[in-house]
């Protein structure tokens, strides 16, 4: 910092070089300062002879105070947004949005008002309303429908069963031929109802490939199939469900409707589970049945046959046992064939479970909701 001296102005006009008498030249005084922070003399009137520090107005001051504030604020938010290496601007402004969010956030949830609340309660009261009145109509509409069409599927999946059934006859016959390549097995049958009336069976025993053993079904004794005879007793049942329902009967309760169809869909599910999954008997149970005993001629002691139903298929089933170091074993070999009818069948059963699941589901639906609504009508 260079130090002035009063009196003339050093920059007013260039010194002259001529030498003083014996005084000498005045020198600069330099002091040593902050090099980025200038220090800025005051200033002064100067007048004749002496120096004074001017006047300053109260509009200046005001001025200078704001001006200060305004530069340490800037300097302050600058630092802290160079240190998180944002840009001022935006920090400020993000920042104002923050201490708003946090401002909000910090508020109380404020009680809804009595208005409110009663328009709440009246639209509640209405959707109990309209749910209730639904319900009244399902109970006394839907399910007479829905059991009338129940009814229609069931008779025509009767009438597709070759056994005596709700008006059904039952004498359908159908004849099939079984084969297992590579000549191994070859079994013709006739089916008659639930049982083989006639069946030419001919299979290659595995010990002795070269040895073909053969057995016949005949019309007096009779290979029967339980499979059938079951699905169609559950199937009546079903059936027997639904005529015992007046047609003009008003339910009174849901629980009558949800026991009804309970009753029907067991009826309609063991009934499809009897075709869809036999129920395969031991390897010794089934040489001692009565189905054994019935072919003609009688088979070996170690060879065993059998016919059953699985999903829309007929299949028969030779098996052979051998004994192995003191353990029993068997081989088998089998072919099948599809029935067309049990194909019809199936498809009729499982119709009518998804029409009757579906119509409980829906009452489950409309008990759960009622009871919700009674209980915020309350």
């Amino acid at each position: 910092m260079i130090a002035l001296g009063s009196g003339s102005n050093w920059f007013a006009k260039p010194h002259s070089r001529k030498k003083t008498n014996g005084a000498k030249p005045q020198q600069a005084l330099v002091s040593f300062a902050d090099p980025e922070v200038p220090e800025v003399p005051p200033r002064t009137h100067r007048r004749k002879g002496r120096s004074s520090p001017a006047a300053t107005s109260p509009l200046d001051q005001r001025h200078q105070v704001q001006f200060q504030q305004q530069v340490s604020w800037a300097s302050e938010s600058s630092t802290v947004t160079e240190s998180l290496g944002g840009d001022s601007l935006f920090s400020r402004q993000s920042s104002f949005r923050q201490s708003v969010a946090s401002s909000a956030s910090r508020r109380p949830p404020q009680p809804l008002s009595r208005r409110a609340r009663k328009i709440m309660a009246d639209t509640e009261k209405e959707e109990a309303v309209n749910l209730q009145v639904e319900f009244e109509w399902v109970l006394h509409e839907e399910v007479h429908s829905v059991l009338k069409q129940l009814h229609a599927i069931l008779v025509e999946c009767a009438h597709r069963f070759p056994v005596p059934l709700y008006g059904n006859e039952g004498k359908k016959q159908d004849k099939f031929i079984l084969t297992a390549a590579p000549e191994q097995l070859k079994c013709v049958v006739t089916l008659t109802g639930d049982s083989i009336t006639h069946a030419d069976i001919n299979f290659k025993v595995q010990r002795q490939q070269q040895q073909t053993q053969r057995t016949t079904i005949t019309q007096d004794y009779p290979w029967k199939i339980q499979q059938v005879q079951d699905a169609a007793n559950h199937l009546q049942q079903a059936i027997n469900h639904i005529d015992n329902v007046d047609g003009s009967y008003h339910f009174k309760t849901s629980d009558e409707v949800l026991h009804i169809l309970g009753n029907i869909l067991g009826a309609l599910q063991r009934g499809r589970t009897s075709l869809v999954v036999p129920r395969k008997k031991p390897i010794d149970e089934l040489m001692k049945s009565r189905n054994m005993k019935a072919l003609s001629p009688n088979l070996p002691e170690d060879l065993a046959i059998s016919f059953y139903i699985q999903s829309h298929k007929l299949i028969f089933v030779a098996y052979q046992l051998t004994n192995f170091q003191g353990t029993m074993k068997f081989d088998s070999c089998q072919a099948e064939c599809s029935v067309p009818w049990l194909n019809e069948v199936l498809v009729l059963f499982t119709v009518a479970l998804q029409l009757c699941q579906q119509l409980k589901d829906k009452y489950k639906d409309f008990t759960v909701g009622s009871r919700s609504a009674s209980a915020m009508s309350y």
